[in-house]
């Protein structure tokens, strides 16, 4: 699998994150500014040198402090550098250079360059970005956007590109919206002021280049495809033909100096004169120095029928790739006509391995990118040009039997299927022993990860060809493969920000469960769905499929499944205020698990089904205690992640006893243990407990520091639910600590989640808070109304909150009827 490399989620933010510090911690720990943390993070400065050193060593206290260091000075102290090699020269095309160089000058600020396929788009445009990088000095990015790529995946998405040049510009993703129109709203404000130059690759049409246009003029976009853009507005068009017999000899001259001019004539043209095909021949006489002119000549011969069935309607870049592949060795030629078997856009040296059968498979990619028949982006990762790609497919139908191809795809899938499941064991999930034992069955003796974090990078790396293998083993028939892919990949949602992806994926699942008629299968991809649509707090949606689940499972004699999917559904119930609803599910839930004869899923249901949580909320903190008595009672002794689950609720019980002081050091323990077992969901929860617990003791602003990590957290898992309950503990501290505008704000974001998700108790809480801090402020009319708002909400929760929220409007009320009172 790929050698990890530094990106953007690994800037400085993300890895302060992940080190679980805040902002005044990190300061504090580099003896560096608040500020200075602040406006690196933000994008607004790079830092120094020293200073980025003292970051990363508060950041990585250990000998990985040195590769960190060498990392994130790529990735945050310097603007992107994203552009390729530079082309040699460019001879042939110095006109068409001089032209867009010339534009540019004259205040172009868009350049569409489009054509046929291997004319040469990509080298001019990348060749006029490495003349006029000196004038960007904010950063160059490329992006491919695959327009005519020949992969079973989706293409990349106007958002998707979007937010991934918002993050090489140092906006952190997770703060992104994700309307399109918002998310390019937010492009245009972070590049209006910057000089930043955008290579936009292989387009499919001027449509899909529309949102990704600059407000200003400040930058310049280069962009290409091989559709006509002369649609697109402002933009100086560059309409990219074939060169003329005399440039094409030019652009062969570098590599064929010791051919006559003649001899380069008959190659030129045998090539079609398109620049792909005479790279790919001079290449060939650059490494074949006892070659003479017909050698290579022989090699393209048009008569060769084999060229004929190849053609792809470009019979000399067909001609040159020939005459390329017949240089290689069989193994290498191998290699190449599998790579087109790849789903997805990239792969690595084990993929590779299982492709062409050869331990060497690294040396191999190597070999096929020095004779530019294979493309290396980033380091152990390796792709075909597009048309290299449409000839290797050709030539995999021509030389390779259907059961050759099948069995390499295969194999291929079993590679995905390994490093899937060792993966996702390494991450938490209530289906660990399932997940267990299919990483057991699928183990091929490759690769396993040393820990969660490795686990998730690589699944970030192979995300998108993991999701292709699922759609392409699908489509080929290899049902059960690509059932478990998905399966795996589900694993990975408490990692991911959005869910589209996971629904599509999860519908693949779900189509071919019932494709196979296999029930359980189809229960267990129902339960994942589900469990992704809660997280996107998509509530209605999540129960409709969760009850299907629970039936699903009645039906098949699963009750622990059933009880597990119930359980689901008491979430639900809870992130929407319905507590006593949740409770009357989670008995349903347990009896459903004391029929179960599996007392290992007997077990797991117990400690999953948290009754404490609504018992807490509804003021039944004896009924809670028994809860969490009896729960603990049936706990492994290994079981870590529970034991800090029932810890973390012994500390609520402490400070609602009145001990808020003891309740702060268990949850700062429960806070440590989380990170250290690395459990995000745990850590932010504990984080918002921590904050509770300092207002408890009037210690507000240390409170509001708790709180805005837990808002960070939770916006970096997606998790919505989370960040409705941490900006309202927020806006209470801010209110606390003198910070009622902000407060303000706080209060106003966690009422439009949680109305726009259904949350009726976290809009009760926003509404209290925005009361009081209006209240604060001597605005006691809009403070009345806020309560009423309040009162009703917690009624309807059936909260003890309720009681208070009316005693102070009460309070409002009388203070302003009464007749000394200013509002009199």
């Amino acid at each position: 699998m790929p050698d990890r490399t530094l990106d953007d989620s690994t800037g400085l933010r993300a890895l302060r994150l992940r080190a679980m510090m805040t902002q005044e911690e990190l300061a504090s720990k580099a003896a560096v500014g608040v500020r200075t943390i602040r406006d690196i993070e933000s994008g607004r400065v790079r830092p120094q040198p020293r200073t980025l050193r003292l970051l990363i060593e508060a950041l990585t206290p250990d000998e990985r402090g040195g590769t960190a260091l060498a990392g994130i000075s790529s990735s945050i102290a310097a603007a992107p550098r994203e552009l390729p090699r530079l082309p040699a020269g460019l001879p042939g095309r110095e006109a068409q250079l001089d032209a867009i160089i010339d534009a540019v000058g004259d205040g172009a600020a868009i350049v569409a360059v489009h054509g046929m396929a291997g004319v040469g788009k990509t080298s001019l445009a990348v060749g006029a970005a490495h003349a006029l990088a000196s004038k960007y000095p904010d950063g160059q990015v490329f992006v491919d956007l695959h327009g005519f790529a020949d992969s079973a995946g989706p293409r990349p998405d106007p958002a998707s590109v979007l937010t991934r040049v918002l993050g090489r510009l140092g906006v952190d993703e997770r703060h992104l919206p994700t309307d399109l129109g918002e998310l390019a709203a937010c492009y245009r404000s972070a590049i209006a002021d910057r000089r930043v130059l955008l290579v936009f690759d292989n387009a499919t049409g001027a449509e899909q280049l529309e949102s990704l246009m600059p407000g200003t003029s400040a930058s310049l976009v280069l962009t290409t495809s091989r559709r006509d853009l002369s649609r697109l507005a402002s933009a100086h068009v560059v309409l990219l033909e074939p060169p003329s017999i005399r440039e094409a000899v030019a652009m062969l001259g570098t590599g064929a100096g010791r051919i006559t001019d003649d001899e380069a004539v008959a190659i030129a043209e045998r090539c079609g004169r398109l620049p792909l095909a005479l790279g790919l021949a001079a290449a060939r006489l650059r490494s074949r120095p006892h070659w003479r002119a017909e050698d290579l000549l022989a090699r393209l011969d048009p008569e060769n029928r084999l060229l004929d069935e190849l053609d792809m309607g470009h019979g000399g870049v067909t001609a040159a790739l020939r005459a390329s592949y017949l240089e290689l060795d069989p193994a290498h030629q191998r290699l190449l006509r599998r790579l087109s078997l790849v789903p997805g856009d990239d792969v690595d040296a084990y993929a590779a391995a299982a492709l062409c059968e050869h331990d060497d498979a690294a040396a191999m990619l190597e070999s096929l990118v020095d004779v530019h028949l294979a493309e290396s982006r980033s380091p152990g990762r390796y792709r075909l040009h597009d048309l290299v790609r449409l000839f290797a497919t050709k030539l995999a139908e021509l030389e390779e039997t259907r059961e050759d191809l099948d069995g390499a795809f295969t194999r291929l899938l079993a590679v995905y299927l390994h490093c899937s499941y060792q993966a996702a064991i390494q991450v938490p999930s209530q289906h660990q022993r399932m997940l267990t034992i299919e990483a057991t069955k699928h183990d091929i003796g490759l690769r396993t990860f040393t820990g969660q974090e490795d686990a998730v990078a690589w699944f970030q790396s192979e995300r998108g060809n993991l999701a292709a293998a699922v759609f392409e083993a699908e489509r080929t028939g290899h049902l059960e493969s690509a059932w478990h892919l998905a399966n795996a990949f589900s694993a990975f949602r408490m990692y991911e920000r959005g869910i589209d992806q996971h629904l599509t994926v999860n519908r693949v699942a779900l189509d071919i469960a019932r494709r196979l008629e296999d029930e359980q299968k189809e229960a267990h991809s129902l339960a994942d769905r589900g469990r992704h649509l809660m997280y996107a707090s998509r509530h209605r949606e999540a129960i409709s499929c969760l009850e299907n689940v629970a039936a699903l499972n009645r039906k098949l004699g699963d009750n622990g499944g059933a009880a597990l999917a119930l359980r689901s559904i008491g979430v639900q119930h809870e992130q929407s205020g319905r507590f006593t609803e949740a409770l009357d599910v989670y008995r349903s839930a347990l009896a459903l698990a004391e029929a179960d004869a599996d007392d290992g899923t007997r077990a797991i249901v117990h400690i999953n089904v948290n009754t404490v949580f609504p018992l807490l909320r509804l003021g039944r903190l004896a009924d809670a205690e028994r809860h969490l008595d009896a729960a603990e009672r049936r706990l492994e002794p290994a079981d870590g992640y529970n034991r800090i689950r029932v810890e973390f609720y012994r500390g609520n019980f402490v400070r609602e006893h009145g001990d808020p002081a003891e309740a702060l050091q268990m949850h700062t323990a429960c806070l440590e243990r989380c990170r250290e077992a690395g459990l995000l969901g745990g850590f932010t929860g504990t984080l918002i407990e921590v904050g509770e617990d300092l207002l408890r003791l009037d210690r507000a602003a240390e409170a509001v520091t708790y709180f805005s990590r837990a808002v960070e957290q939770a916006e970096e898992m997606a998790y919505l639910a989370f960040e409705r309950m941490a900006r309202n503990g927020l806006g209470r501290a801010l209110t606390a600590s003198g910070g009622a505008d902000e407060a303000i704000r706080q209060h106003t974001l966690a009422a439009a989640l949680a109305e726009s998700h259904e949350d009726v108790y976290e809009l009760a809480r926003a509404h209290h808070g925005l009361a009081d801090a209006h209240r604060r402020r001597g605005e006691m009319p809009v403070a009345a109304g806020h309560l009423r708002r309040a009162v009703k909400g917690f009624e309807d929760c059936d909260v003890p909150e309720a009681a208070a929220a009316a005693a102070e409007l009460e309070d409002i009320e009388q203070r302003r009827s009464s007749p000394s009172s200013a509002e009199g």
